[in-house]
């Protein structure tokens, strides 16, 4: 029901009322005196009184009827005077990232820290969406960091609890695929949409096991592992980004099953460092490699 339909009822009931009315009961007389008065009260002034009151009481109920109907009716502050009435959302808003994350390993590439990897996600839609393949993040670090430019396959790829593990190759003798390293991946941060970090390497015949992963070193260091073949040598680096190899030696020559090799290296710098070893020689210059991370004391 509208406010003036409301209204009409209010006119149509003071006008029933007043219609019924004559005019001796709203004639002046004069005042009554004595005992008069008693009858006088309820008889000739009774019947008006009455009607005003119950008009008037008819007027404020209804007023107040029609106060609140509109009241209910009124969109809340700050709201559309049309349409439904806004509800307050049930979803939650997303927890913001934490102001460090532990990665579990040691960062080797391509990102220094987590607020660097944080920097990237917020404005990655303009540059480098890479960072988003775990298998493009392995090729660029091969090719870019390690400066490995023949290695130009990603030759597997699978994701476990752990992380993503990437074959990385190239192609031998009539175009077969030939995995040369299998490089270790994590995502830098709890997103799903966090970028991918080089970790270390799954090595299998080819290791590099000294010093120990994530260790605080200090030069020199000895630098060994495990080899399985015949007639190879190995080429040692220890890189950091952004710089030229701290150190470039070559060449250990190695070979046997599950040989153990070993040498000792000197390098200048601090921090993260990226510990490389490399064979080849027989197809082209680097056939199989290995990575470790470690740190400066």
């Amino acid at each position: 029901m509208n406010s003036h339909d409301i209204d009409d009822r209010i006119r149509d009931a003071l006008n029933a009322r007043a219609s019924q009315l004559s005019q001796d009961d709203l004639r002046p007389a004069s005042a009554p005196t004595g005992d008069q008065a008693r009858g006088w009260r309820s008889s000739r002034w009774g019947a008006p009184l009455l009607a005003s009151a119950a008009a008037a009481i008819l007027v404020v109920g209804t007023t107040v009827v029609v106060s609140a109907l509109r009241s209910d009716s009124r969109p809340p502050a700050g709201s559309s005077s049309t349409g439904p009435h806004p509800t307050t959302s049930s979803a939650t808003t997303a927890p913001n990232p934490p102001a460090d994350f532990d990665l579990g390993y040691q960062p080797l590439w391509p990102f220094g820290g987590y607020a660097a990897a944080e920097l990237w996600r917020a404005g990655r839609a303009r540059s480098e969406p890479w960072h988003l393949d775990a298998g493009q993040t392995a090729l660029t670090f091969t090719r870019a960091y390690l400066g490995f430019a023949r290695m130009t396959l990603v030759t597997s790829k699978s994701t476990d609890s752990s992380g993503a593990h990437v074959g990385i190759g190239y192609r031998g003798t009539g175009g077969r695929p030939i995995t040369a390293a299998v490089l270790h991946l994590v995502r830098f941060g709890p997103r799903a949409d966090a970028p991918w970090e080089v970790v270390g390497s799954d090595d299998t015949d080819f290791s590099l096991e000294r010093p120990a992963y994530g260790s605080a070193v200090s030069s020199p260091i000895t630098v060994g592992g495990h080899i399985s073949g015949l007639g190879d040598s190995i080429h040692l680096w220890i890189r950091q980004p952004g710089r030229a190899p701290l150190t470039d030696v070559c060449c250990l020559p190695a070979g046997g099953v599950q040989s153990p090799w070993q040498r000792p290296v000197s390098f200048s710098g601090s921090g993260v460092l990226t510990i490389v070893a490399a064979t080849g020689g027989r197809t082209q210059l680097v056939e199989r490699f290995a990575i470790q991370g470690v740190h400066t004391r």
